[in-house]
């Protein structure tokens, strides 16, 4: 047999043998339960990417920008009340899924955990817009988004995502924001109508989380029950860590518009947030891969080391994969996604998208080495020691880029936080003997 052949026929193999895992995957729970997050990722995501090029326009970059900023600050409390459930209950649950009486028993406790860290929330809100003039400037504007961290205390994602079984609450998210959307359309139209806005995006979410509370309750017939403190402390202390984690993340994450608009103004946390929203928007494709395969790689990574690996594996070919194709359709296509999308007032978007795409490629990557190895294996203290050292470089680095190039500069630190992240993990998991770089072809099909 020729060399040519022998390659084609390999080639050939290997085609047949990937087909044949693609069907297998897309039929199978994880296959749904990925579908399912996708549903979900489109209603956080994808239908406020649609609405962007209408709101961009007819709020303009000040407005636009003054809301985004209570959104970031919002984002805050929301990490609060979320306090890393969304991986520590959902391992909880992933483990008990068998026992719907115990499932059933962890819910109450998240969900008193989170009503009191959501009373914890109002209560730093109402001190900052007493003692901050700037934030008493804009009480209302704020008061009204925190509709969005109730309703993120009440929506019971990582309940159904522990349990794999997502299509209905993704359902309820995704008719809620399309209702949502189509009033934006409806009630919008000028500057003055950025509380309308806020009204609306502190709705969704407190529909979204009232329905889906519901919804659990009825659905696995959990029996509310009054927690034993020990029982909230017990939840808490689990979550610690990855709160923090994600506390860390959020410095370099969903809290750059809230730091850029500390150190600049209004308009140029417009020019910023643009840009991050569509690459946040576009990088929401790869979320429901990592969501979905999460709770399939923790409950292997419970059976062995070995059986573990090879899942996350499988993630890192799917969501590297995705991460890659995304950041490099970002990085050719800027000047006729900013012109498209946003409009020629928002031209100096363009750099601050260049630079930020790369993200969806680096965050896929730190998201496998981390989320899906790192978590699995209980490494959750050095998962937390990197993510609040980046968390660190972040603010360190804005405060160095920001006033020299104000939002390419909080661009250029966003960037540089991630490149650390990624290689960080990459090379403790390496030194830990976790490494799923280093594998046979034959492994993943």
């Amino acid at each position: 047999m020729s060399i040519v052949k022998y390659i084609l026929l390999k080639i050939k193999q290997l085609v047949r043998n990937t087909r044949g895992f693609f069907n297998k995957f897309i039929g199978s729970t994880l296959g749904r339960n990925v579908f399912s997050l996708y549903m979900l990722q489109f209603a956080n995501y994808i239908l406020p990417f649609i609405t962007m090029p209408y709101l961009v326009r007819v709020l303009g970059p000040e407005k636009f920008g003054f809301v985004a900023f209570g959104q970031s600050m919002m984002a805050y409390l929301v990490l609060l009340v979320n306090y890393g459930f969304d991986w520590s209950a959902t391992r909880a649950i992933a483990t008990e899924r068998n026992n719907l009486q115990q499932v059933g028993h962890i819910a109450c406790n998240v969900w008193a955990a989170k009503l009191l860290l959501c009373v914890l929330s109002f209560i730093i809100l109402v001190g900052l817009t007493i003692l901050v003039p700037r934030f008493w400037e804009m009480s209302i504007l704020l008061y009204i988004l925190f509709g969005i961290v109730v309703g993120n205390a009440l929506f019971p994602q990582w309940l159904f995502q522990g349990l794999e079984r997502m299509v209905t609450i993704s359902t309820i998210n995704l008719v809620m924001k399309i209702v949502i959307t189509a009033f934006i359309f409806i009630l919008v139209h000028e500057p003055e109508d950025f509380l309308k806005y806020a009204g609306l995006l502190g709705g969704q979410w407190f529909g979204a989380g009232i329905l889906g509370f519901l919804w659990s309750i009825w659905r696995f017939r959990i029996r509310i029950e009054l927690p034993r403190w020990r029982d909230i402390i017990q939840v808490l202390r689990e979550g610690w860590a990855i709160f923090l984690s994600t506390a860390a993340i959020s410095f370099y994450t969903t809290g750059n518009a809230f730091i850029l608009g500390l150190l600049t103004n209004n308009m140029i946390v417009g020019y910023y947030s643009a840009a991050e929203r569509i690459v946040k928007a576009l990088h929401s494709l790869v979320s429901p891969l990592s969501q979905g395969f999460y709770p399939r790689v923790s409950s292997k990574a419970s059976l062995g080391k070995e059986e573990g690996l090879h899942w996350a594996r499988r993630a890192l070919i799917f969501i590297g994969g995705m991460g890659a194709i995304i950041s490099v359709g970002l990085l050719a296509g800027t000047p006729f996604i900013v012109k498209i999308l946003l409009g020629s007032q928002y031209e100096p978007s363009i750099p601050v998208m260049r630079i930020l795409s790369f993200l969806p490629f680096l965050i896929a990557l730190s998201n496998v080495f981390g989320v899906q190895v790192m978590l699995p294996f209980h490494l959750d203290k050095p998962f937390l020691v990197i993510l609040m050292i980046a968390g660190i470089i972040n603010v360190l680095l804005a405060f160095v880029f920001v006033p020299l190039w104000q939002a390419v500069g909080m661009a250029i630190a966003v960037t540089l936080t991630e490149f650390y992240v990624t290689t960080s993990m990459f090379f403790y998991l390496q030194v830990k003997g976790l490494s799923i770089i280093s594998y046979k072809a034959r492994e993943l099909l």
